[in-house]
């Protein structure tokens, strides 16, 4: 059996990694990131401009919630490979002091043949694998309880926008007689990692050793944090990997993009 990981990477141009690229990538994709679905479905060119500048507000806020560019590249991955619908977000409870709920990183909903699945996301943005692997375990550990789930349900289920595609079946599923038995049989738990890669900053072009060498480094990660979990997951999990060449270097080049919008 295949392990359900997806790498993403940004690759090189020119013998340099592509820090600014993956800071564009993370600000195209704020506006899906940061409206509610009625925002974008209304979203009318007059007011796309002004629309942008509030959810970078809304999203980045003061700077202090340095976790934010995983969260977004979470929400895009489950977008753009798995066709994922926004069920809420993060940014959607954040507070005129900049303050945001500590649930999940992302909650989607995804259609399969198998019927709808609940996606509630995680996601770290690290520099050190190790610790990215430490934090996210913890996360689980506590976010995955009845108690704290059946919570958290009350609150999101709250949120969910009536044109929904999914709201009916969302609702049910996490209203308080449904049981945690049937819901864990419909919940995937995405994590996405992000890290400085000893593979990616060792090369500058794409090539076989390269190849081969990050597919080593992937399959140990998840090898790494499959063991850690240890069946104490209830839920399937898939890992995202986003390996860095420079972290620092990538924040530095999204910090100058976004001073484009202020």
């Amino acid at each position: 059996m295949r392990p359900p990981i997806l790498g993403a990477t940004v690759d090189y141009e020119l013998g340099r990694w592509r820090a600014v690229e993956l800071a564009n990538h993370v600000l195209e994709w704020v506006l899906d990131y940061a409206l509610r679905r009625h925002e974008r479905v209304h979203l009318s060119a007059g007011r796309a401009l002004e629309l942008t500048k509030r959810a970078m507000r809304a999203t980045f806020g003061n700077g202090g919630d340095r976790g934010v560019p995983g969260e977004i590249l979470l929400h895009a991955l489950c977008r753009q490979f798995f066709g994922s619908d926004t069920v809420i977000n993060k940014v959607w409870f954040k507070t005129a002091n900049n303050d945001t709920y500590k649930g999940f990183d992302g909650v989607h909903s995804v259609h399969t043949p198998r019927g709808l699945e609940l996606w509630l996301g995680e996601a770290k943005f690290y520099r050190r694998i190790d610790q990215a692997i430490h934090a996210v375990i913890a996360d689980l550990g506590g976010h995955l309880e009845a108690d704290y789930l059946r919570s958290e349900f009350a609150l999101v289920s709250s949120k969910i926008d009536d044109d929904h595609p999914h709201a009916g079946e969302l609702r049910r599923l996490m209203h308080p007689h449904s049981s945690l038995d049937e819901v864990f049989a419909r919940v995937v738990v995405p994590i996405l990692l992000t890290y400085d890669s000893g593979s990616t900053l060792a090369h500058s072009r794409v090539c076989p050793e390269y190849e081969t060498a990050l597919e080593a480094e992937v399959r140990q990660i998840w090898r790494t944090l499959n063991d850690r979990l240890d069946g104490r997951i209830p839920a399937e999990v898939r890992l995202f990997l986003v390996p860095l060449a420079d972290k620092t270097a990538f924040e530095q080049a999204l910090k100058a993009e976004l001073q484009k919008w202020q």
